[in-house]
């Protein structure tokens, strides 16, 4: 905690969340760095899949379309969590640019608490629906010569939903112990 806060001795009731709020950090970082070997893949999926169309190769090429969304899927639900985690999606600041660094604190943790939190329990609530539901009826493709276990990507959906909670908590902890202290 002294590493994060600067001070040798640090009340509990402010190192506790940091550190809740780093390992959070850490999990994420590691699933988020850890998943990007995908974009590789999906690369060479997309180009096999564009050369087999415009050279005409006479092989279904189902397969690899739906791989293709299924790594993309994959690839944008590994970053979520962490992407809110450092700040890197898209938000309108103009409003705010002017408030100093504790009111804007309160502003985040007022939204956070009021609005994305509680929002994204609920879905997250009912995306477990949606995944066990593909799993217990064995979800495949729509399409004869598409992928099967269509559950699958769906977990990884639903877990990228769960990994933006932990961001959300991570978020509010970290604003928690900049206010408090």
């Amino acid at each position: 905690c002294a590493r994060v806060t600067g001070v040798q001795t640090c009340p509990l009731p402010i190192c506790f969340p940091v550190t809740i709020e780093l390992s959070i950090k850490i999990c994420l970082e590691k699933i988020a760095f850890g998943s990007g070997w995908l974009l590789v893949v999906l690369m060479a999926v997309t180009c096999i899949d564009i050369f087999g169309r415009k050279l005409g190769i006479p092989i279904p090429l189902t397969k690899f379309q739906e791989l293709e969304w299924h790594l993309h899927t994959a690839v944008f639900s590994a970053w979520m969590g962490y992407n809110y985690l450092i700040n890197a999606h898209p938000r309108v600041d103009s409003y705010t640019e002017h408030f100093s660094y504790r009111k804007k604190a309160w502003i985040e943790l007022t939204g956070c608490l009021l609005f994305a939190l509680p929002y994204m329990l609920v879905l997250g609530h009912y995306s477990i629906d949606f995944f066990w539901t593909s799993f217990v009826q064995a979800e495949r493709s729509e399409n004869s010569l598409g992928l099967d276990a269509r559950w699958l990507i769906k977990g990884i959906f639903v877990a990228g939903l769960w990994m933006i909670i932990l961001a959300i908590v991570s978020v509010v902890l970290r604003l928690l112990a900049y206010l408090l202290s």
